[in-house]
Parts: structure tokens; sequence; C-alpha cells
């Protein structure tokens, strides 16, 4: 530009001298003509470059945004109004957490599903779900053709049997005169023998329906029985409706007793080494205590079951749980909890220099145990570290940000 500006200046002053003395120089203005005739052109060129530059300048300092405020320097008025308080790392003693998750299950001691041996119908329901049942409690009534059949066949070997003895005895005191008498009284023991087992094995099938032979009457019959929970606790499900024909050995109730129910949790296999029987186990709504340790690795979860005996608590069979287990107790520099300010993933606490600017610094987190959280720095500070107020300063350091966005 410098160098065309140069240029232009002697035609630009030989013209003038030219015009003045009116004198006409055909050849030299021809000269001058053909030399100024490029000028408008670059003076154009020149002019719309120099915008593009001043333009492009005037775009690249809008663009470039301003850098988020890393420090904070408060008035005293302000400290006031924050709450901030300073100190310094504690050494105190906390405990590694290995987190658990598993299922609360009914030990099978403690758990019982209701069947009747027999075919029948159910006559009436004594027990619904969610019902606290005592052992031995009537849970339904069932009537049954089966049964009848079974008491019938008992008093006809009942019968059979008294004249087996009889006819025995006849045998026995024949026997003693006649020698030939003695094979009939074989037979009639044999006869006797066979009555008997088959008496017993009705017996047996009658104490499983739940009907003590002794306890019926001379040639009495009974159509309905009434079905008993085996244990105490509580009707899980009822699985029948009042009416309903049942088969043998269908399931009609579930009855769970707490007494006695365990945790399984499931064990990462990085976490194995650091279980043993007898830690204890945390949880919202109680404590177990680890019993056993399985010994099967499954490699889909990769993980190993360890089982827990739980206290007094009000969970159900079935409902999950997330527990925690704690190691054994180390010493480490903690801060408390306030003092911490997390931000997704990462973590910093902020410390205070002697020009009273608060800045933050990043720190990793570990254990944590009454209120305090482990700290780890990078290189331990040796300025004041803000304990209280922390949140307040974040938001104070961080508010312009939402706003520019």
């Amino acid at each position: 530009m410098n160098t065309l500006i140069h240029s232009i200046r002697p035609l630009h002053f030989a013209l003038r001298i030219l015009s003045l003395a009116h004198r006409p120089l055909p050849f030299a203005s021809r000269i001058l003509h053909f030399t100024l005739r490029p000028l408008p052109l670059a003076l154009c060129l020149t002019t719309a470059l120099s915008s593009c530059n001043k333009t492009e300048t005037a775009q690249t300092e809008e663009a470039a945004p301003e850098k988020a405020p890393t420090e904070l320097k408060l008035t005293a008025e302000q400290e006031k109004n924050f709450g901030i308080s300073l100190g310094s790392p504690e050494t105190r003693t906390v405990f590694d957490a290995i987190v658990l998750n598993g299922v609360v299950e009914s030990s099978p001691q403690q758990s019982a599903s209701v069947s009747f041996p027999l075919t029948g119908i159910v006559r009436s329901i004594g027990a619904l779900s969610g019902n606290s049942v005592g052992k031995g409690s009537t849970l339904a009534t069932i009537e049954s053709l089966e049964l009848i059949q079974l008491q019938e066949d008992y008093w006809k070997t009942a019968g059979q049997l008294q004249f087996a003895e009889q006819e025995r005895q006849r045998q026995t005191t024949l026997s003693q005169e006649e020698v030939g008498a003695k094979r009939k009284l074989q037979q009639a023991e044999s006869e006797m023998r066979v009555l008997e087992a088959t008496k017993q094995g009705i017996e047996a099938k009658l104490q499983v329906v739940g009907i003590d032979p002794k306890s019926l009457k001379t040639n009495q019959i009974v159509r309905t029985i009434a079905l008993r929970s085996p244990i105490g606790g509580v009707v899980k499900s009822v699985q029948t409706t009042l009416g309903k024909s049942i088969n043998g050995g269908e399931s009609l109730f579930e009855i769970i007793n707490q007494t006695g129910a365990r945790l399984v949790l499931k064990v990462f296999e990085k976490d194995v080494a650091r279980i043993k029987v007898g830690q204890k186990v945390t949880f919202d709504n109680g404590t177990a205590t680890i019993s056993s340790l399985g010994t099967t690795f499954d490699p889909n979860s990769r993980t190993v079951d360890a089982y827990a005996t739980l206290s007094a608590t009000r969970l159900l069979a079935g409902q999950y749980v997330n527990g925690k287990v704690v190691s054994s107790p180390r010493q480490a520099e903690t801060l408390p909890e306030t003092a911490i300010v997390r931000t997704g993933e990462t973590a910093h606490v902020f410390v205070k220099t002697p020009q009273g600017i608060y800045r933050p610094i990043d720190v990793k987190t570990g254990a944590s145990q009454d209120g305090f959280v482990e700290v780890i720095f990078n290189q331990k500070p040796t300025l004041p570290i803000v304990i209280t107020g922390a949140q307040t300063l974040q938001a104070e350091l961080t508010k312009g940000e939402g706003e520019e966005e």
C-alpha cells in the first residue's frame, strides 16, 4: 500500500504543474491518463481489504470468551455472611466400606408349602395373605371322597382282622386235638398277618391326612378335614379359592417365619479376600453378621455368595438389600463433609491465601466416618482450608457461568 502511494504522488504533482501552465501537452497527458487509470480500482481494493481486516479483528475480539474466575476475594462482611470458617486436616480412624447387594432369604426350616395329599374340594378358607398364623392353625377345610374311601377301607380291614383273629384261635384249639388241623392254623395266621399289615398301612395314610385312627369311633366316617399350618408365621400366599377342586399334593398355602431369615450377598471377586466370617453388615433397616462364605464362583456376575444372619428386622423374604461391610480400621487425614465440594466425579476444597484470596485445590476422597471424609492431596497444602461455607464459595465462583450461557 505504501509503495502504491509513493508512486502516485510524483504523477499527481506533475499533473498539477501542467494544468497551471495551460500548455497543451498531448503526449504527457496520455502518459498521465494511462498511469492513473488503475488508481480508482487500487483504492477500492485497498479500502475493502482494510475493512475486512477491521471486521475480522472485531469478530475475533468478540468470539474470545472470558475465562471463568478461578479464585475469589471476599470482604470481611462477605466472609461473615458466607459463614466461612477455616481449619486443617485431622488424623482420624476410618474404616473402608465394602458395598454388597443381596436379597433376604427365609430359612428352609422356617418356611412351608402346605398341601393336602388327597384329591378334594375346598369348603372353607381360614387364612388370607398377610395373616399371622400359629402352628396347628386351620388354614382351610377340605371335603374328600378319597378320604371317605380310605376310612371305609380301614373299617373293612379292621372287621376282617377281627374275624381272622377269632379263626386263628379256633384253629389253634383244633390243632391241639387233630394233627391235620395244623395246616389250617398256619393259613389262618398268615391271613391275620396280611390283614394286620393292611390295617397298619391304612392307619399310616390316615395319620398323613391328619386323622388319628384311635380317635375314630366305631364305623365313624369323616367327610371333611381341617388343613392345618405346620409352622407359625405369616401367610405369604394363598393359591386356592372356595369350592376349588384340588389334586393331591397341590400347594395351597405358603407360610414363612422370619425367624432364622438370612441375607444372601453378592461379593465381587476383588473384595472376596476382604470378607471374613463374623464381620458386621449394616443397612438401612438393621444389621447382620457374616456367617459363611460360598465356595462357588459365578463366572457371569464374577461374584461369590456370602451368607449373613439377620438381627431383629422387619425385612421380608425376597426383599433386596444394599449393605456395607466395614473392614479393619486405619488412620487417615480427614476433613468434615462440609469442606468437600463435589462436581461430578471430582472433588476439591478451598484454601485461603495470606492476601485473603480463596482458591480451589483438587483432592481425592476415600472412606467416610461420622461426618468426616478421608482426603488425599497431590501436595498437602500449608494454607488454611475452608471448613464451613465451601458450598457458598463454590456457588459464588460459578454464579456467572449459567448467566453467560
